[in-house]
């Protein structure tokens, strides 16, 4: 069976590689699933890969560069015939040269103190009481909101090990955690056919996670959903908030559109995108993206960097966003027309990154009205363009971490097109 060690030596004496790293990734995956709140089977899963990047000797600007995988099924033969391989391939693929950090030079990674900085403490030294406290979250919150029937859930909590060693000296290791829920709640109104709602989350914590609230706020989505009007048309304010947020605002880190006001790229804020060295084993470093409505910097990882001529920060990390001047309660306020659409759930919600358009289908929302009512209504989309729909936005003075986001919970969209 390979082992790193074994792997390393045959790149440390191939003279014909002047550059080289390796990755290791050793994770173990362990899953739940239960039935209408009975188990209904357990797993863990283990895995252990190795991705190998070897460059040749650069000449006129050019290195010939390759790189394979190894899993732990491989053993030596299959090593050193993807080695010769690499070496072949490297050959025939020559790319703008570029370099990998090296130990102690200013931008690179130095080892942290504490490994697992980002990873749950609790998940990762007793992942079944970890799961265990989920599902209790899970079935007393369930059990709370008496018009809902748990039918479903899953659970997987994810450790993952990474070590990364480089030609350039560097020797760098990282503990991660990893949450995923995804359950099914039914819901029968009055004397009508159930109806089901279904939702997932993902966090490096259990805290991140938050399965409880998750959970309420379906059984509230499920309830009002089922008493829901059709949405109304037409121009008004749309209020959008939790993970959807997140992803409106990628289209940012991708364009570095000016229209944000500010954005900065920290892999050492937590999150899922946060991490203690990135691919090469550049430090991670904070990066302004967009600062009083200029584009001040870009992020990427070494070679890249190297390419456009600046100096390597890291590569992406958190989206950081300040958070706004107003509360919640404010941004969902009223004065005039139909009122301010609140949406809680699309149906699906994807943005396009070259062109920042986006529509959403309204699974369910609430439509604040002037006189402080507040109607579930369900139906019809949510249109328009992020550079546009962000000009005049404001966002929440409450934060949130969602996926590889931190930032306002929220964002009050001033002139939305809905359609029935």
């Amino acid at each position: 069976m390979l082992t790193l060690d074994a792997i390393l030596a045959p790149l440390r004496s191939t003279a014909r590689a002047a550059q080289w790293q390796a990755t290791e990734v050793r994770s173990t995956r362990h899953e739940r699933y239960l039935t209408f709140l009975r188990p209904e089977s357990e797993r863990e899963v283990e895995a252990t890969r190795w991705q190998l990047w070897l460059a040749l000797p650069a000449q006129a600007g050019k290195q010939g560069e390759a790189t394979f995988t190894l899993g732990a099924g491989d053993g030596v033969e299959a090593l050193h015939e993807r080695l010769r391989t690499a070496l072949a391939a490297a050959e025939a693929a020559p790319n703008p040269a570029w370099t990998l950090p090296v130990a102690g030079a200013m931008d690179s990674a130095v080892q942290a103190a504490d490994p697992a900085a980002f990873a749950d403490r609790g998940v990762a030294g007793a992942p079944e009481a970890a799961l265990d406290g989920l599902i209790r979250a899970y079935r007393d919150t369930a059990a709370a909101t008496p018009w809902v029937r748990p039918s479903t859930l899953e659970l997987f909590a994810t450790i993952e090990d990474r070590r990364l060693v480089t030609s350039g000296g560097l020797d760098l290791r990282e503990r991660r955690t990893r949450l995923y829920a995804e359950f099914v709640l039914l819901h029968r109104p009055g004397s009508g056919d159930e109806v089901e709602f279904f939702d997932r989350g993902e966090a490096s914590t259990a805290d991140g996670l938050d399965l409880a609230r998750r959970v309420s706020e379906a059984a509230a989505c499920v309830r009002d959903g089922a008493a829901a009007r059709p949405t109304p048309a037409g121009i008004m304010p749309v209020v959008i908030a939790g993970d959807y947020l997140g992803e409106m605002l990628d289209y940012y880190r991708y364009h570095a559109d000016a229209a944000a006001q500010a954005l900065a790229s920290d892999p050492t804020v937590p999150s899922l995108a946060a991490y203690a060295f990135d691919a090469h084993g550049y430090a991670p470093q904070r990066q302004e993206l967009i600062a009083n409505d200029h584009l001040v910097g870009v992020c990427g990882d070494g070679r890249w960097m190297q390419a456009l001529k600046r100096a390597p920060r890291g590569a992406a990390g958190t989206l950081v966003v300040p958070p706004g001047a107003q509360p919640l309660a404010g941004l969902l306020r009223a004065a005039t027309g139909p009122g301010v659409l609140e949406v809680v759930r699309f149906s699906e919600f994807h943005p396009r990154e070259d062109t920042g358009a986006f529509s959403g289908e309204i699974r369910l929302a609430y439509l604040h009205r002037p006189d402080g009512t507040r109607v579930p209504v369900k139906g019809g989309s949510v249109t328009g363009t992020l550079g546009e729909a962000l000009a005049e936005a404001r966002f929440s003075q409450e934060v949130a971490t969602a996926g590889g986001y931190h930032g306002p919970r929220a964002v009050r969209l001033e002139a939305c097109t809905v359609t029935a």
